[in-house]
């Protein structure tokens, strides 16, 4: 019996120890209702009550995009890259690497354009009561304390609990 009592002492023991690594929040990322791909905008469209038509039409448009998206993201990392390389050079050429910096920030212009005229068109496919909560659902994700980044700050990947 005192044999039984001190396994399962030692069992609780390194059970009240692990927890808080499992309670660990994953950090940054989507989270876990989020899937591969989709953006706070595209579950905001999920809640639009869409036809089946407005919904395929959105589907073919947010598939081209991100074919579209594939190429600029690609070349975008690929710069980070190599200006990441240039920094980490024994004497880093001020010329190369403000050239790559203005390549960047052209690329992500790039980028942006793109994603505007994506937002755009999915307006094209939506009813003005839709747009208006479309509109509505973006300003309701902005309220509130934002939990993990910012001076809002309340919880930190790693910590035990709230500070």
């Amino acid at each position: 019996m005192k044999r039984l009592t001190i396994i399962l002492g030692v069992v609780l023991l390194v059970a009240a120890m692990t927890a808080p690594v499992f309670a660990r929040s994953s950090g940054w990322g989507k989270g876990h209702g989020m899937k591969p791909g989709w953006g706070m905008e595209d579950c905001a469209v999920l809640k639009l009550d869409l036809t089946a038509e407005q919904s395929a039409k959105i589907q073919t448009l947010r598939e081209a995009h991100l074919k579209e998206m594939v190429s600029p993201r690609n070349q975008l990392f690929s710069k980070r890259a190599e200006l990441k390389a240039l920094w980490t050079q024994v004497e880093p050429d001020k010329d190369k690497i403000m050239a790559k910096q203005k390549e960047i920030s052209e690329l992500r212009d790039q980028i942006r354009k793109k994603k505007t005229d994506y937002r755009f068109e999915i307006r094209k496919v939506l009813t003005p009561e839709q747009q208006a909560k479309l509109q509505f659902t973006k300003n309701m994700k902005r309220r509130g304390p934002r939990l993990g980044i910012g001076r809002n700050q309340r919880y930190r990947s790693g910590s035990m609990g709230w500070r």
